[in-house]
Parts: C-alpha cells; structure tokens; sequence
C-alpha cells in the first residue's frame, strides 16, 4: 500500500509539473518574436541650398543631430517594439530660422500603408515635412515650418 501511494504521488507530482510548464511556456511567452527592421528616411529637397538640421529620437533611442544637405538624406533603422508602442520624433531647423516637429514614425495601420517594404519616407520642403508615399501620386504634408523658437507638438496622425 504505502509504494502505490508514493508512486500515486509521483506520478501527481510529475503531471503537476509538465502542466505548469506546458501553461507557462505558451500562456507566459515572455520572448515575443522579434519584428522586422522599420527605416526612416529626411529627405532634404529644400530650395536655395539651404541645410537641413534634424535631430531624432525615441523613447529609448536617440539618433542624435545630422546636417542634410539639399539633395541628400539622413536614414536610420531600428525593430519596432513587439507591444506596438513604438513611436519615432524628429525637430528639424533650417538655415534660415525655420523650425518643425514631427512624428517620424508610430505603430498605424494609416502609416503602414504608406511604407513600402519598411521604409517611410519624410521630405522637407519649403512649405513644411511631407510623406511621401510610395503609392500615390502627391506628397502629404505632416508638418509646416514655424519661425525659430521652442519645439511644437506634431501635427495629429493621419487617418
């Protein structure tokens, strides 16, 4: 009587076991799959060969401040969080005393339909930042620029 009790016992214990394991591992996956890269890209098509200065950043990630010359582009990649929290700021000036913030990239579905494979695209023109996206015919404009001054907050996110 007393070995059927402790291997009743056991084998309680060992389905016990496997049970928490099977539920921990599925229910409790704290190892989300990694996303694929995002890249954002400043274009800087600005007239009179006027220099674009952009600093970008994240909640966790700062890229720094890049000079963009007419013609040129500033681009950076990163994976986006798998909360889909993932949010991507930029404050750009110009040489001759515009300023403008704006949300260089965030977790929606508007956004995404504008990417093409990753990749969003931000032009500065003289009227402010545009998206440009990659199937349509006109660039959208985001932001407009402002006379020097302290930062503004970004323009609501498309719809």
């Amino acid at each position: 009587m007393r070995s059927s009790s402790l291997a009743f016992l056991f084998l309680a214990s060992l389905s016990l076991a496997v049970a928490l394991t099977a539920t921990s591992s599925s229910a409790l996956n704290l190892r989300a799959p990694l996303r694929p890269f995002k890249q954002v890209h400043v274009l800087n098509e600005l007239t009179d060969n006027k220099l674009l200065h952009v600093h970008c950043h994240s909640r966790d990630t700062d890229v720094g401040s890049h000079d963009v010359a007419v013609g040129a582009e500033y681009t950076w990649r990163f994976r986006p969080s798998p909360l889909g929290i993932t949010r991507w700021s930029c404050d750009g000036t110009t040489d001759d005393n515009r300023r403008v913030t704006f949300d260089s990239y965030w977790e929606d579905v508007a956004l995404a339909r504008r990417e093409y494979m990753g990749n969003t695209y931000w032009v500065a023109q003289e009227d402010g930042i545009f998206l440009r996206p990659i199937q349509g015919s006109r660039d959208e404009i985001h932001a407009t620029w402002l006379p020097a001054g302290p930062p503004t907050a970004p323009v609501p996110p498309l719809q």
